[in-house]
């Protein structure tokens, strides 16, 4: 594993602070543990990779250990000490063979098992459940699985083995039913997760890089969810793909935070891409069209005298984006294609469109000196108003403006 970092993340409802980080070592962790334990924070999530620690703070209280580098005979003396004081596992992460660990005060009882096949861990769950107690820890390494029981009531299941559309077919399927992901592993693209009885709303996203899962976890907190589990995986990929054919390049005419063009303010994160007029323009990312304009004729060009035939259209109007598409993603995100060819746009309000599928042509309508494409990402939005950052493709590129961008998207 000496690839980047990817996150696999699930939000749920919760309040207060929180605080992510990433990339820490050993003695960085424990420094910034310092800081947040006397303003009232606990660790929540624990994660190693390639021996830097992720973590997560949330609201908490009481006494907090944590140890890591351990073997497992250190850490099955090291819980059992912690265990008699009253103290239980909340958060449990493996590398190398070697443990790292989070205990807070807990009580009941509470049981440690790794090193299992996947039949070992079903069986010993089907021995554990009726003893009143569920998973609340789940590690997976080499194909082995670590596990924590601790008492709790109500449905429990557990499935493995799942790949990314599986995991989420699967939790379409709970989440009708009243149950979340409590629990997550992940190793070798594939998911082990424990779905328990919860309500509200919850988003989940897998193998994105540190840009998208920023982006995400400041909308999804904005909006009253907190990070209830976070793993570590290999090779993130971008959220979006580039809106065009693979394998096709194109020119970035304006890139993010431009100072000395449009891109800042609402702005700041949007793209303009010289796409040749008549080009096909392809969903970035699959979601739900739910919003379009496609008879606008009319063009102005900032950069001619303004004439009769050459008006600027008022300030704030949608007209300066000529025809458009929006559509609707996963999690609330929208992503937006501005200035389409006349009669250019392709698909209709409600559609659901895949990853790659042709939406448009491209043109020049609105303000526009010159066709192209302007492609921008929003949160949660139902007007156009603030972008915010995102990456594309399988390098999570973040093109600079003059940048040439070659694009991997297929349907």
């Amino acid at each position: 594993m000496n690839g980047p970092d990817a996150f696999v993340a699930v939000w749920q409802p919760g309040s207060g602070a929180q605080w992510v980080r990433w990339g820490m070592s050993s003695d960085d962790l424990n420094a910034q543990d310092a800081i947040y334990f006397p303003q009232g924070l606990r660790i929540t999530s624990l994660a190693v990779r390639n021996g830097r620690f992720t973590a997560v703070w949330h609201p908490g209280g009481g006494t907090q250990w944590v140890r890591w580098g351990m073997s497992s005979d250190d850490f099955k003396a090291q819980d059992a000490t912690y265990f008699g004081q009253g103290l239980r596992i909340t958060s449990l992460a493996i590398e190398d063979g070697k443990f790292a660990a989070v205990w807070q005060p807990g009580s009941g009882a509470q049981w440690v098992r790794w090193g299992m096949s996947s039949d070992d861990l079903k069986a010993q769950d089907a021995i554990y459940f009726p003893q009143g107690l569920r998973i609340t820890s789940l590690e997976l390494e080499g194909g082995k699985y670590a596990a924590v029981w601790q008492p709790g009531s109500g449905a429990q299941w557990v499935r493995w083995g799942m790949s990314i559309d599986e995991l989420g077919a699967q939790d379409t399927t709970y989440f009708a039913d009243g149950l979340r992901i409590t629990v997550l592993a992940t190793e070798n693209n594939r998911y082990a997760a424990v779905w328990r009885p919860g309500a509200g709303e919850q988003w989940w996203s897998a193998k994105r890089g540190v840009v998208d899962f920023s982006t995400e976890d400041g909308a999804y907190f904005g909006r009253g969810l907190r990070i209830a589990v976070l793993e570590l995986q290999d090779d993130p990929v971008g959220s979006y793909r580039y809106p065009w054919a693979g394998g096709v390049s194109y020119t970035v005419a304006q890139g993010n935070n431009n100072p000395s063009g449009s891109h800042n303010g609402v702005q700041a994160f949007a793209f303009d891409f010289s796409l040749p007029a008549g080009t096909t323009i392809r969903a970035a990312r699959g979601g739900t069209v739910e919003w379009l304009q496609e008879n606008q004729t009319a063009t102005y060009d900032p950069n001619l005298p303004t004439t009769p035939a050459n008006t600027p259209f008022p300030l704030g109007s949608l007209q300066n984006w000529g025809n458009a598409v929006r559509i609707r993603h996963a999690g609330g995100f929208t992503s937006w294609y501005f200035h389409i060819q006349a009669n250019g746009v392709l698909v209709n309000v409600g559609d659901v469109v895949t990853q790659g599928q042709a939406i448009a042509t491209s043109g020049g309508t609105g303000r526009s000196s010159s066709p192209h494409l302007h492609f921008q990402v929003q949160a949660d939005s139902i007007d156009w108003g603030q972008s915010v950052s995102h990456t594309f493709g399988a390098g999570c590129e973040l093109p600079v403006t003059g940048a040439t961008a070659t694009s991997d998207n297929s349907p």
